[in-house]
């Protein structure tokens, strides 16, 4: 199914690294090689590829490997398979798959098919064998080669969100409510984005953390601490939220904020200068 090397990794430059893994859940907004125009029931649902997809994350964190984190992420559009979900999440309706936001998308909110042949369970376990299952044996890997190399490690699973769902919210960082990172660990994050302009939250409904913050996120067990990032991405663009909706929904490109998005990144690179000195006195306290 993948035609090419899957997932995507990133690594550092050599004596670069850090003990951070940045895992990017939502980044692809390719369609699956085979899909084509006719697989879907209306032709405006071949949209929907990069509508799914958290606006610009790949601005925010693809390029993160070059300030010293290794980079985890997905080609492909969350519509096809969402690694931040539960294997199992999603229902079953006359002997086929049926998903309006779970590990697939096989309706949309409204409860409209949106391919025109529906998806087997068969189908499914291969799609997840080929795309989800080799993505969490890479977050597996490559943690446990940070925890060796360093002796602990961080997971910051980057994400933009929704201005529909994340309404005024304009950071949200996600810890299962600190079941799965250090309070010093987050600290340090909030303080970054406070002192950049940003408004920092924490745990708010909806954003506490996806399933791989909850898989990985084991600090007293595993010494390897893991949050959600959430940037709500209407700063990241120059559209009114309900433009950038509305755009995006029919798969175009926003316009950009360039100054915001530098200032995100900015603030993303002082919170990987940062965390090696937090995750160390963290250990030793």
């Amino acid at each position: 199914m993948a035609t090419h090397p899957f997932p995507i990794v990133r690594h550092p430059p050599p004596g670069a690294g850090t003990p951070v893994l940045v895992s990017v859940p939502h980044y692809g907004t390719q369609p699956l090689p085979h899909i084509t125009r006719d697989d879907y029931v209306e032709a405006r649902f071949e949209t929907f590829a990069y509508g799914f997809a958290d606006t610009f994350a790949s601005d925010l964190y693809g390029d993160l490997h070059e300030h010293g984190a290794t980079v985890l992420a997905t080609p492909f559009s969350r519509m096809f398979v969402d690694v931040n979900r539960r294997r199992d999440d999603f229902e079953r309706h006359d002997g086929h798959v049926r998903s309006r936001r779970g590990v697939v998308r096989t309706h949309t909110m409204r409860d409209v098919a949106i391919f025109a042949r529906p998806l087997g369970p068969a189908d499914l376990e291969e799609r997840l064998q080929t795309l989800y299952d080799p993505y969490y044996s890479a977050l597996e890997r490559l943690l446990t080669q940070l925890r060796e190399t360093h002796g602990h490690a961080v997971l910051l699973d980057g994400h933009t969100g929704s201005p529909r769902r994340m309404k005024d919210h304009q950071v949200i960082i996600g810890t299962r409510h600190e079941a799965t990172c250090a309070p010093q660990v987050t600290a340090a994050v909030a303080t970054i984005f406070t002192r950049h302009g940003f408004e920092v939250h924490e745990n708010v409904s909806g954003y506490t953390g996806g399933n791989i913050v909850a898989t990985f996120g084991q600090p007293q067990a595993r010494r390897v601490h893991a949050f959600q990032l959430e940037i709500n991405s209407s700063l990241l663009t120059t559209t009114s939220r309900e433009e950038l909706i509305a755009h995006v929904s029919r798969g175009g490109i926003p316009a950009k904020a360039v100054e915001n998005i530098a200032r995100v990144r900015q603030c993303l690179r002082e919170v990987l200068a940062a965390l090696p000195s937090v995750l160390a006195a963290t250990r030793d306290s």
